[in-house]
């Protein structure tokens, strides 16, 4: 089987992947994927109308030439070629030669293209398996290659030399995999997400209880828990035990405990550890989620959930363009000008982000760049609250995992982070009105969803203060100080959950009493001990004694006088070498 760029790409991002690739697996259709494809095409024909402009006809080939047009360089541009040698094909967006080489080496160089605005590793990976395919193929290594991106098609010279040896690297573990047809270790990994084998591979970890559900498992402390012979989420829930913090971390913020939120998937139980700090300051709660493109830097959708007291208030303001971005920030904060005392409420570092660019940007006098610092300030990043302190019985601490388990619904199932980015691209491309509701109904419904999990942390915040177990709707809530601890009751009488565990601890210490007991009754075994305890102890008699005569000086100072504070002795052992023996 050929080792292609498809098959690459997704060994990158995850084995299994490629493995179900190659077993001819079939995966979900994905909307995002197929937008995804669509852009790229896009993409490449603008790229090459671009390169074909500044390539005379002559010299400019599409398709796959001859291998020995290739090797003559006949063409200084060729598009869409293919190229394939010893098990490796790719489809090369580009191959263009260098004019400005000597005339006996001119090489190709391959191009590819990103419709991008960042230029990633994965896609210099890529670039990499093309410059591996032509070396394969010509026998020559390209000695870099050309990425365009972004919508300025901005030309980037990427350096090979390191990137040959990862893709060769990837090239050998793919022909490993090809070659054994064992399936890898299934592994969820951030790849996910946007992967069209997701839902068949999370409900295989889920029946198998992988510990890589839990999504704060890192790879070296999953490898470390498999040492230990811990395979699943279940086992690791038996490894927690509730400790007092000493005295000297009492500061120090809680760390997340991935055998804490084990036990609470286990429990289905919602734990609590101390007291989450927040922080509210009584005036009126703005839920706030900001949507955006990170490759732009471009903010184009802001909601707000507004809570007085009183009915709720929704208000979107949306931006067609990047132009349109401070506009729709000026509205935010007219509204938000009108409100008495307004705090932001908001889930995750990126509306924090959000904030602080938009002061940057459009801060334009000390009054409004004052506001905003206080907005910031009084601000309350909710997963920070929840993070080492609250533990729902999920796999994540994500919005929608959280709020799903406490009832709350999306009106559409395939909403996402990942979704709407795909949904903005196709409204810009088609200004479907129907696809911008879509956008500003999954947006308030996120507020939404903002305001159900303050709620509740705010009902656990109140309880906790009085009860060290309580009762939140028809789900249980533990506080972990109410935990029975173990240290303090290591010693004394065991009580065994099996009674038959009780016999086998009992009959342990069998074999030790009765040699403890026979070696302290036994008058044999005792003079025997005695008599090897004083042979061991026996220091041999010097046989001959060496007495160290004074120095007749000082080497240092030349002093002739001494006084004597005491002798020291030593005893040296010499070894005598017989024709098979060696004695002291």
């Amino acid at each position: 089987m050929l080792i292609t760029e498809e098959l690459f790409a997704a060994f990158v991002n995850c084995e299994t992947k490629s493995f179900l690739k190659v077993t001819g697996t079939n995966g979900d259709r994905r909307e995002v994927l197929d937008w995804q494809r669509r852009i790229l095409d896009d993409y490449k024909q603008k790229c090459c109308l671009r390169l074909q402009v500044n390539c005379p006809k002559n010299e400019c080939f599409l398709g796959s030439p001859s291998l020995e047009e290739l090797r003559n360089n006949k063409y200084r541009l060729v598009i869409e070629c293919v190229l394939q040698a010893e098990g490796i094909q790719s489809p090369i967006h580009a191959l263009e030669r260098l004019v400005s080489a000597s005339t006996k080496h001119k090489p190709y160089i391959p191009i590819r293209f990103v419709p991008s605005q960042k230029i990633t590793k994965h896609d210099k990976l890529l670039l990499a398996f093309d410059a591996f395919a032509i070396s394969m193929v010509l026998g020559k290594v390209p000695p870099f290659g050309r990425i365009i991106h972004a919508e300025e098609q901005k030309i980037v010279k990427i350096g090979l030399s390191g990137l040959m040896k990862s893709a060769r690297a990837i090239v050998e573990s793919i022909a490993a995999q090809l070659s054994s047809q064992t399936p890898p270790q299934l592994i969820l990994n951030k790849h996910c997400v946007e992967c069209e084998f997701q839902q068949r591979c999370r409900q295989i970890a889920i029946e198998k209880d992988e510990l890589s559900l839990l999504s704060r498992m890192t790879e070296k402390e999953r490898k470390k828990q498999h040492a230990k012979g811990i395979q699943s989420v279940t086992q690791l829930s038996y490894t927690f035990r509730p400790r007092r913090k000493p005295k000297r971390l009492a500061g120090q913020p809680e760390k997340h405990n991935n055998a804490l939120q084990a036990l609470a998937i286990r429990e289905h139980k919602i734990h609590i550890v101390g007291k989450p700090e927040l922080k509210l300051v009584g005036g009126a709660s703005v839920f706030i989620d900001a949507e955006g493109i990170p490759d732009r830097d471009f903010y184009y959708l802001i909601g707000l959930r507004i809570a007085t007291g009183g009915p709720v208030v929704q208000r979107s303001y949306w931006a067609n363009e990047p132009r349109e971005e401070k506009e729709i920030w000026m509205s935010c904060l007219r509204m938000l000008g009108t409100i008495k005392s307004p705090q932001l409420i908001h889930y995750g570092n990126y509306e924090t982000i959000f904030l602080k660019r938009m002061n940057e940007r459009y801060g334009s006098t000390d009054e409004s760049r004052a506001f905003i610092n206080e907005l910031i300030a009084n601000s309350v990043n909710l997963l920070s609250v929840i993070y080492g302190h609250i533990y729902f019985p999920t796999y994540s601490n994500g919005l929608k995992e959280i709020s799903k388990y406490l009832g709350f619904a999306w009106s559409d199932n395939t909403a996402s982070g990942l979704q709407s980015l795909s949904w903005r691209s196709q409204w810009e491309f088609s200004k479907d009105a129907g696809i911008k509701e879509k956008l500003i109904t999954y947006n308030a419904e996120d507020c939404e969803a903002l305001e159900r999990v303050t709620n509740t942390i705010v009902g656990l915040y109140d309880r906790s203060e009085s009860d060290k177990a309580v009762h939140s709707g028809d789900a249980t809530v533990v506080n972990i100080d109410s935990m029975k601890r173990e240290y303090p009751q290591r010693f004394g009488t065991i009580d065994f959950a099996i009674p038959e565990l009780a016999a086998i601890n009992k009959a342990a210490y069998w074999d030790y009493q009765h040699n403890k007991i026979y070696v302290r009754s036994s008058a044999r075994l005792n003079r025997a001990v005695k008599r090897k305890s004083n042979t061991s102890g026996r220091v041999s008699r010097p046989n001959k004694t060496i007495d160290c005569l004074p120095p007749s000086c000082c080497r240092n100072c030349k002093v002739t006088k001494f006084y004597k504070h005491g002798s020291y002795t030593k005893i040296v052992y010499d070894l005598q070498f017989g024709r098979s023996s060696i004695k002291r």
